[in-house]
């Protein structure tokens, strides 16, 4: 069931996830949907889950093949993939940031750390940035990626359009490294 939900999720978003559509896919009846999860939403962060797990390998990969060097030149590697992963998969990316009422199950919460600690391990490279402070570092400067790349994907705000991005994100990754402590060599 929850490789249906994301197939549904990847084909169709969030719409197109319902416990009739899963059912259906995972030929199987509707009501093992709410015999096998809590509710939709528990089936939901699962298949979120799965999407997450797919963008930190994506990272990961993109770090191993892409820039070395530089602090700066790998956050930037990482936000290009980023930004790519989101536009190759966009339906089920969108998905993992609609608005839950459930707190993320552990095993979800460890995909999610797991997401993170790829941004923390070039971060550690700063020399002078506090450990205690790199996970508030990691987590800002990728709301911030995120942010540019959710408006220039969904289009619904205004003047970011998906051209502006790159260069946006360029700007934000240079500027923040540069302003923290080790930086103005990074």
């Amino acid at each position: 069931m929850i490789a249906a939900a994301v197939d549904l999720l990847r084909e169709g978003g969030s719409a197109a996830l319902t416990a009739r559509a899963v059912a259906e896919r995972a030929g199987a009846a509707v009501g093992s949907v709410y015999g096998a999860f809590a509710n939709l939403e528990t089936l939901k962060l699962e298949a979120n889950a799965v999407t997450m797990r797919a963008l930190r390998h994506h990272l990961v990969d993109a770090l191993r093949s892409g820039r070395s060097g530089s602090v700066t030149d790998r956050l930037l590697c990482l936000a290009e993939a980023y930004l790519g992963f989101a536009r190759a998969n966009r339906e089920a990316w969108a998905a993992m940031f609609d608005r839950t009422t459930i707190a993320a199950p552990p095993a979800i919460a460890a995909e999610i750390a797991a997401l993170f600690a790829v941004i923390e391990s070039v971060l550690v490279d700063l020399d002078g940035l506090p450990p205690g402070r790199i996970p508030l570092v990691a987590k800002a400067l990728w709301s911030s990626v995120h942010g540019m790349v959710y408006l220039g994907e969904v289009g619904g705000l205004g003047p970011v359009g998906q051209d502006d991005v790159p260069a946006m994100i360029e700007t934000l990754v240079r500027a923040s490294v540069r302003g923290l402590p080790g930086g103005t060599h990074s």
